[in-house]
């Protein structure tokens, strides 16, 4: 029924060349410190600060939106630290290299062997303490200690519940250990309510809420900078990083541009990849709701799972029909792909809120559910985006020509409505590809623009928000 993560599908079957040491403990440190372990050692780690202009200041002092029971952001110290370590994992740099090569990526320099951990941590949810769960892998071959930057690796939709979380799945770790082996440390977060580790979450995951996936995941690029800065492992995460994500994921990296300058002062956010990203969320349900297309099924997910965390689950009934009000929740909490068999909208959707959302401006002004995605599209929320200052600063946008789930012309739009808000945007439309493969087919010009980004190369002036035609991606098989 819903759409899965886009990754690097046709690598996966290799992860069996790359798997070597799963199971074992991760390192820890002991004994005295001597004069090499010091200089060896990674700088501390800087302490969690909120933004301090005016505007961070006022959202992290009223971040509730839409009816929502008032809430502040906490700033504790403890936020990115970890908890609990799962398995660890290896992958060497020849498997590495197999995926890149597949992958059409051009390696330019040494490719590494890398470990990887999976690790709960701590974050935030509505002002309260919580725990997510994320892979972090880095270079283990490295003959100094190393100063890295951070990748963040952001997932598309991947489930509901915690049994769906993606860094308890072999699926997930090929694309992160690859990635990781360009020099990088990569965190890929599983997202809050998809916890790997520990106990169970308790509520559903918010699915495409900007808020509470850009914190966990802000959060989780300080727990791998504290993961690396307590070990003995020879890498260290700087302050400084990236965030690439499709689909569901997409729209997080959007949300991490929006929120890092409200929610993490200390760190440096370089640049984004938004591949096949619902940007307008408004704009996106409006379509889903005035006809039966893919995407139908993923708006009732998301008020299926929005309504809870904005704490409307008592009102799902003003926007599904008796007995789906309760039953979508069930169903989602059950299983990673909920089998909702109903074709039609009619069959989930109240005929009133259909009524309404086929009216112009209708379903914008109807509360709190035009709100909801409202607020959560990155074309339309309240949220001011804070530019980042960096020289090198931008945001690849991605999007698949024949994308059936993402609607192309909707983001097209999007694409112009944020370039006209003051983003510096590329854009990039794979011919030919649909949802999963427009991100599969871009890896190499993804690859190419998070270095740009991180070598702090000022993205060129022809390129700035100039929406081409579809062009062959190079990854393009």
């Amino acid at each position: 029924m819903f759409r899965r993560s886009p990754a690097i599908l046709a690598l996966l079957s290799l992860h069996t060349l790359a798997c070597s040491s799963q199971g074992e403990a991760a390192p820890t440190d002991g004994g005295t410190t001597s004069d090499a372990d010091a200089a060896s050692a990674c700088k501390a780690v800087p302490a969690p600060q909120l933004g301090t202009s005016a505007e961070a200041v006022a959202l992290a002092a009223a971040p509730a939106a839409c009816g929502q029971k008032a809430f502040t952001w906490l700033a504790t110290p403890d936020l990115g630290d970890v908890t609990q370590k799962g398995f660890h994992d290896h992958f060497t740099a020849t498997a590495n290299k197999v995926l890149l090569v597949a992958g059409k990526v051009d390696v330019k320099g040494p490719v590494h062997d890398v470990d990887m951990d999976q690790i709960a941590y701590v974050t935030q949810d509505r002002g309260a303490k919580i725990e997510a769960t994320a892979l972090v892998a880095y270079p283990s071959d490295l003959e100094a200690r190393t100063d890295l930057d951070v990748l963040v690796v952001l997932h598309g939709t991947a489930g509901f519940t915690d049994s769906c979380a993606p860094s308890a799945s072999a699926d997930a770790r090929p694309l992160a250990a690859a990635l990781a082996s360009l020099g990088y440390v990569v965190v890929a977060p599983d997202y809050v309510g998809l916890r790997a580790l520990g106990a169970p979450t308790g509520f559903l995951h918010p699915y495409l809420v900007g808020q509470t996936t850009a914190i966990a995941s802000i959060d989780a690029v300080r727990a791998s900078q504290k993961l690396l800065q307590k070990g003995d492992l020879g890498v260290c995460a700087k302050p400084r990083f990236v965030t690439v994500g499709g689909s569901q994921g997409g729209h997080a990296a959007l949300w991490v541009d929006r929120l890092a300058p409200y929610y993490a002062k200390e760190l440096e956010h370089a640049g984004v990849v938004a591949t096949v990203p619902p940007a307008d969320m408004l704009g996106e349900a409006g379509r889903a709701l005035r006809a039966d297309v893919p995407a139908s099924k993923n708006i009732l997910a998301f008020y299926g799972a929005a309504s809870g965390w904005y704490g409307h689950e008592g009102r799902l009934g003003e926007v599904l029909i008796s007995p789906w009000d309760k039953e979508v929740p069930a169903a989602m909490a059950k299983s990673c792909d909920p089998k909702l068999d109903a074709s039609t909208r009619d069959a989930y959707f109240q005929k009133s809120f259909l009524d309404t959302a086929a009216t112009e401006g209708g379903l914008s002004a109807l509360s709190p559910w035009g709100c909801m995605l409202t607020e959560n599209g990155l074309t339309t929320t309240s949220v001011k985006r804070m530019a980042p200052t960096g020289p090198g600063y931008g945001v690849l946008f991605v999007v698949g020509e024949a994308d059936t789930l993402v609607d192309p012309a909707t983001e097209r739009k999007a694409f112009d409505t944020l370039c006209g808000q003051g983003m510096k945007m590329q854009y990039l439309e794979c011919a030919g590809a649909a949802h999963t493969k427009a991100t599969t087919w871009s890896l190499p010009e993804i690859v190419d623009f998070v270095g740009a980004r991180l070598a702090g190369v000022p993205m060129k002036p022809a390129d700035l928000c100039a929406r081409g035609a579809a062009q062959k991606c190079r990854g393009t098989p």
